[in-house]
């Protein structure tokens, strides 16, 4: 499945829209880590260490070069 298609499936699936609210879990100059309205995390960035930002509950959904999104269980 190609990453376009595969981001726009977590987005309709999670309801994320033009109007969601993003909060910054991090931000540095190899990472960004954002949650989409509590439902969705998003890592932009070569750094792949992302600490304990990421709660258990959590798996990822998808990945690719320097992303990682990832979604409630």
């Amino acid at each position: 499945m190609n990453d376009e298609l595969s981001l726009s499936k977590i987005r309709t699936r999670n309801g994320i829209s033009a109007t969601s609210k993003a909060q910054i879990m991090a931000s540095d100059s190899d990472i960004y880590i954002a949650m989409i309205d509590n439902k969705v995390i998003v890592k932009i960035g070569p750094k792949h260490d992302v600490g304990n930002l990421i709660p258990p509950n959590c798996r990822i959904a998808s990945s690719g070069k320097d992303y990682r999104v990832w979604e409630e269980k």
